[in-house]
């Protein structure tokens, strides 16, 4: 199962849909948890339906802030048992009929008023009795460990955070990959950091879950980044076919200068018959494409642990967008 939570800051902008649409093609998660959409509900079905999910709730925003949306793969599977507008509480069905809690949470973004987030998690946590995960933007962090930049947090916020988690039993996911999930995009010493985003689990049920992974998933329309958990992350997959066999032609082959090179000594040599040419043109093409797409997935990885290390390292400004008030 994969859940994908992101505070978006308003999904009415098409090039942040075509961001979604481009990060759910790319991790194909099977619950979708976003905050701060600033949109009414009743104008989020065409997202919806552009983001084929099946499922769909979605809470009005007040004015031209706040605003929750989760959706989901198959109808069937999920069940939302209570919202507000600070959360989603669901029940997922999973293999076997195993049934596990997940609940999309965004955290008050007024100091003042952080206390009554969390004691909504207090209700919502006197009714769980199945695998806990919520997901979503705290708004807040555990320790200053958590921020870089800018002023202290109090440390009763902090402690405030912190005893929630305790007194749920939670543990805290830390991300595969990334550690600050905001920025507020400002120049010098007035950029600052933090790590707002984030997954918690019911700590007695980490351990039932070993290949679970979760990721930081970089963003250039919103100040937050996306962050994923996949509970069958790190699970080595079963090929029963040799990838080298299932070649899928691209548009983009017929650029490359080593592609052509192959379609043509394939197509000169052989049969004389084109269903046979064909097949041995795929034959070639797909022993390359597994090395060339091999090659291309190892260059992106690099590329990727070097951009987490820059946005990661001190006083490095990322991106030019909007800043959290």
């Amino acid at each position: 199962m994969k859940i994908l939570c992101w505070n978006c800051r308003g999904i009415g902008n098409p090039a942040t849909v075509r961001e979604l649409k481009q990060m759910l093609v790319a991790n194909d998660p099977d619950i979708v948890f976003l905050c701060e959409t600033k949109i009414n509900a009743n104008k989020f079905s065409s997202v919806r339906s552009r983001c084929k999910m099946e499922g769909c709730l979605a809470v009005n925003a007040n004015g031209k802030s706040g605003g929750l949306v989760m959706m989901w793969k198959e109808s069937n599977k999920v069940e939302v048992q209570t919202y507000s507008n600070n959360h989603i509480n669901s029940i997922i069905k999973l293999e076997n009929d195993n049934l596990i809690r997940f609940t999309g949470f965004y955290g008050n973004a007024k100091p003042n008023k952080r206390q009554c987030s969390w004691n909504m998690l207090r209700r919502v946590g006197q009714s769980v009795t199945e695998k806990w995960i919520i997901g979503g933007d705290f708004n807040a962090i555990l320790d200053n460990a958590e921020k870089e930049g800018g002023r202290r947090k109090p440390s009763a916020l902090m402690e405030d955070f912190r005893e929630v988690v305790d007194e749920l039993s939670m543990a805290d996911l830390k991300t595969n990959n990334g550690w600050f999930t905001w920025v507020n995009n400002r120049d010098g010493t007035a950029l600052v950091k933090e790590r707002l985003d984030r997954f918690l689990m019911s700590a007695n049920d980490v351990a039932r879950f070993p290949f679970m992974e979760t990721k930081v998933i970089r963003q250039s329309t919103s100040d937050h980044d996306a962050i994923i958990l996949d509970t069958e992350g790190r699970k080595l997959r079963d090929r029963h076919r040799d990838p080298r066999l299932c070649f899928k032609y691209n548009v983009c082959w017929a650029r490359d200068v080593e592609a052509k090179k192959i379609i043509k000594e394939a197509w000169q040599k052989g049969s004389t018959d084109i269903m046979g040419k064909i097949e041995m043109v795929g034959k070639k093409l797909g022993g390359w494409q597994y090395k060339k797409l091999k090659q291309m997935r190892t260059q992106m990885g690099t590329l990727q642990a070097h951009i987490n290390k820059v946005i990661d390292s001190q006083g490095v400004r990322m991106r030019v967008i909007s800043s959290k008030p």
